[in-house]
């Protein structure tokens, strides 16, 4: 669920203590976007917004998966598309099983 390199690298950035300490906030902002993103009835500014946020959140930690689903998220928000209701069906789950499996240091 996480690239391991990603998370090599962080831990080799900031040591395994700080590294828990910001795997806890990746957690309650991935959870906060996520509940946004789930929220919207409407593609608009905000839409793209969180989308995008949660992507970029996401593969700074290494969360390849959800990072990748929130992309296309935001591709569709930009665009209008109403595929983006469709594909957001998705990050509950992928949300769900990224949660589960954040790295314990």
């Amino acid at each position: 669920m996480f690239n391991q390199k990603t998370v090599k690298q962080l831990e080799a950035d900031v040591g395994k203590d700080v590294l828990g300490q910001l795997f806890a906030v990746f957690k309650s902002e991935a959870t906060k976007l996520t509940e946004q993103i789930m929220a919207v009835a409407s593609l608009d500014n905000d839409t793209v917004r969180f989308s995008h946020s949660l992507k970029s959140c996401a593969r700074s930690y290494g969360a390849d998966e959800l990072g990748a689903l929130a992309e296309t998220l935001e591709t569709h928000a930009k665009n209008n598309d109403a595929a983006f209701f469709t594909e957001r069906a998705l990050l509950p789950e992928i949300h769900s099983a990224t949660m589960v499996a954040i790295p314990m240091f």
